[in-house]
Order: structure tokens, then C-alpha cells, then sequence
């Protein structure tokens, strides 16, 4: 699956579009393409792009919006990430009024807004439909967590990190422990519209679905529609900056088993861990490419 010619950066693959740049500091063009259909959508451009994310189809979706998380340096130093958000017809980007977040770990889009964890362990929830995007929510999750096992140790001693991922209508907070490796997964449903977030209702059949998760946008795909993967399982993909002996890991929700998936071996440049490409995040394409 080829990219355009001049457009060698990719900031992102939010629903089967890659979002690819000519230059992440100075760019002069920013283009969505589908590359089964060769739709393209131009974007006016923004420098520093870490990730874009599509609230829905540009194909299907008429009120689609592109939200864009930018880098904020000051003085050389980087300070956190500030969210843009794009709707088509609009002149240029729309940066959110609030301080800077840290790096996004996860996102989704639920009931009208955009739902993100970041790297500080605090989850932000936007209203799309107010002009512009206002934030209406910010919840520590560690405390959440803490409520739910007390001072008991965290499963298998690790260090969470969390992931929203939409399925099936709901919205899904999925804890990830490590230490360093993945050690356990747990997957609740709480109820959004609670004004304390509870993590009361855990989940441990997701029935025919899997989960996969990745720096930035997650989904849940059916088994029964893509036979090549389990059902019940949660996919995940080593997307931080440690270059690691596998590049994802299957865990099985219902028997709590880990399965490691290694490089494969045209991506492996040289002998040693250190030489690995680095794995980031899920591309599922619009419909199969393969017959």
C-alpha cells in the first residue's frame, strides 16, 4: 500500500486514513489520503504534528472533524501538547483554550465528544458540538484506580497506563500494568455521565470482539469478520521508545494469557534488539485490500 510521492511523514492513521506530511517543521503540504479509494482531503498545514484524529468518515461522515496534537516548545524545551481542531470550510485551525496536555496515550470519540489519556495519567473529555470544543471533563485516573484496589499491590506488581477505546456504543478504559514488561490488563466500562468516574463494572467477555490498542486511536474489530484474529483478546502494540523483543502482544482476556509477537523478519535491520524498527499503532484500512 504506496504513499504519494513528497509526503514521506505520516502523523497518524484515524480510520483507515494515513495523515502524511512533506515536512513535520515546516510543512507545505498536509494531506488525509485513503489509499484504497486515492481520496485525498488538504489540510491547512501546522508544524509539530504528533498525531491526527478523525471524529468520523470523511467519506461517510458529513460532520466530520480533524483534531491535530501539536508539540509546544518553549526555548527549545518541549512543554506538553496543545490540541487543534479542523472542520471542512474552515479557514485554519482552531487551538483549544485550555493549558497544554501532556503526550496522548489513547482517544476515542463517543456521544459527541473526544475522549483522550495522556501520559500523566489523567483522562480529558471535549464537547465537539460546542464552538469551539470545550473541555468538559479532566479526571485523575490514578485515584480512580487507587479506590478500586485500595493499598493492595496493582495486578502483577506493575505500573498502569491507560487507554479509551470505543465498542459496541460504549466507551471502555482499558489499564495496561508493566513492570517493565506487560505484567496485566484490565478492562472496565464506567459510567461516563457520573460526575465521579467509578471503575466498579469490570469486563471480561467482549464476545466475538477484540481490542486493539496503540498510541492514539484504538478500536475493536469482530472476529467472526477478520478471521485472522481472536476473539476476546486484547492487541497491543509496543509504541514507546524502548526498542522491544516483540512487536505487540496478544493477552487473552479470558484465560489472562500473554502472547508475544516478534519482528517480523524483513523489519529487522540487523542483528539485536537495538536494531528493530519501532512499532506504533494499528492501521486497519476502510475494507479489505486482499481478496
Amino acid at each position: 500500500m504506496g504513499t504519494p510521492a513528497g509526503l514521506p511523514y505520516c502523523c497518524g492513521t484515524p480510520l483507515g486514513w494515513l495523515a502524511l506530511m512533506d515536512n513535520l517543521q515546516s510543512p507545505t503540504r498536509f494531506v488525509l489520503r485513503e489509499s484504497l479509494s486515492e481520496a485525498e482531503i488538504f489540510l491547512p498545514c501546522l508544524p509539530a504534528v504528533v498525531q491526527v484524529f478523525l471524529s468520523g468518515d470523511p467519506l461517510t461522515s458529513p460532520d466530520w472533524m480533524a483534531i491535530a496534537s501539536q508539540k509546544l516548545y518553549t526555548t527549545g524545551t518541549c512543554m506538553g501538547q496543545t490540541l487543534f481542531f479542523w472542520r471542512p470550510g474552515d479557514a485554519a485551525w482552531t487551538t483549544q483554550l485550555e493549558r497544554p496536555n501532556g503526550r496522548i496515550d489513547s482517544a476515542a470519540f463517543h456521544q459527541g465528544k473526544f475522549y483522550f489519556t495522556e501520559v500523566g495519567w489523567t483522562l480529558h473529555a471535549y464537547d465537539l458540538d460546542s464552538s469551539p470544543p470545550k473541555l468538559v471533563r479532566s479526571t485523575y485516573l490514578y485515584s480512580a484506580l487507587r479506590a478500586r484496589h485500595g493499598f493492595r499491590q496493582f495486578p502483577g506488581g506493575g505500573r498502569p497506563t491507560w487507554y479509551v477505546v470505543a465498542f459496541n456504543g460504549e466507551l471502555l478504559l482499558v489499564v495496561m500494568y508493566r513492570a517493565p514488561d506487560i505484567k496485566a490488563v484490565e478492562v472496565y466500562r464506567p459510567d461516563w455521565a457520573a460526575e465521579r468516574l467509578e471503575l466498579r463494572d469490570k469486563v471480561t467477555d467482549l464476545g466475538e470482539y477484540s481490542l486493539f490498542l496503540g498510541r492514539g486511536d484504538a478500536f475493536a474489530l469482530c472476529a467472526k469478520d477478520f478471521t485472522m484474529i481472536r476473539r476476546n483478546c486484547v492487541y497491543f502494540v509496543e509504541h514507546d521508545t524502548v526498542k522491544h523483543q516483540d512487536w505487540a502482544v496478544v493477552l487473552d482476556l479470558g484465560s489472562n494469557v500473554f502472547q508475544q509477537i516478534p519482528y517480523p523478519g524483513e523489519q529487522m535491520e540487523g542483528a539485536g534488539r537495538s536494531n528493530h524498527w519501532t512499532a506504533y499503532s494499528w492501521f486497519c484500512p476502510r475494507r479489505p485490500f486482499l481478496k
